[in-house]
């Protein structure tokens, strides 16, 4: 008689709660934040549960959409050019031709709506599995909006479980691809780091408030990682777009700073 053994799972990593709500609040804003220390391997989280929760990602879905569009042809490179269709929008840094590495730092939507288009339906059911970028849900008539309204939802430990596999250069997608990509997703450098990230807006609705989000990583010169997933609403009151734009990056550098990691 044979038996058949396998391995035991490793253990889940740990996550530790710490409470960064003065930092939320200081900027206007409440939510939850994430963090995995990548030396200690454990989590560090605010509000835990509303980590576990899911949100529309916005533009934070630049960062697959962009890798899928590069991997299938849709995109040639980041250099390409995406042409302005002539509509003024509310944000005038779109209002004009770009790259597509411009578009995806200033959250063109317009044009990563043309990506979507080039991309098609089949490709993204084919590749998001793929890239292990769960809770899409894409039909032809969402093609090109589905990341900002409908039914799609990504939570926060999602979202750093692809940026590991991002960073690590494991994605199933041409290194050289998820290079360029990692390369626009830099925020900052210093000699004591290097911040890492994109940021993502959905924008309020008459049933639902703004929600924003800066998911991302940083890196010491030692080799020290760690990834992170911010996701914010606006406290209660009159809506203030600039406060709420600026929050998302701001109540991120203050918890690394923090925690040690700037």
């Amino acid at each position: 008689m044979f038996l058949l053994t396998t391995a035991a799972a490793p253990p889940a990593p740990v996550v530790v709660e710490r409470d960064f709500a003065a930092q939320f609040a200081r900027h206007g804003v409440q939510g939850s934040f994430l963090l995995f220390d990548a030396p200690a391997g454990q989590y560090v989280a605010y509000n835990p549960r509303r980590c576990r929760q899911r949100f529309l990602p916005a533009s934070t879905f630049k960062i697959p959409n962009t890798l899928i569009g590069l991997q299938t042809g849709a995109l040639p490179d980041t250099a390409e050019i995406c042409r302005w269709d002539g509509v003024t929008r509310s944000f005038p840094q779109w209002n004009q031709d770009m790259t597509y590495a411009r578009a995806l730092r200033v959250s063109c939507v317009p044009c990563y709506r043309q990506l979507a288009r080039r991309i098609g339906v089949a490709r993204y059911w084919q590749w998001l599995p793929r890239l292990g970028y769960p809770g899409m849900v894409i039909t032809p008539a969402t093609l090109d909006t589905f990341w900002l309204g409908g039914r799609s939802r990504i939570s926060q430990f999602e979202q750093v479980a692809f940026l590991r596999r991002l960073q690590a250069e494991t994605l199933p997608v041409e290194v050289r691809h998820q290079r360029a990509v990692k390369q626009l997703l830099l925020l900052k450098k210093t000699p004591e780091y290097a911040l890492y990230g994109k940021s993502g807006w959905r924008f309020r609705s008459a049933h639902n408030p703004d929600n924003g989000w800066l998911v991302g990583w940083v890196e010491r010169p030692d080799g020290r990682r760690a990834y992170f997933a911010l996701n914010v609403e606006p406290l209660p009151g009159p809506p203030n777009d600039d406060q709420f734009l600026a929050s998302r990056r701001a109540v991120t550098e203050a918890i690394l700073q923090e925690l040690g990691w700037l």
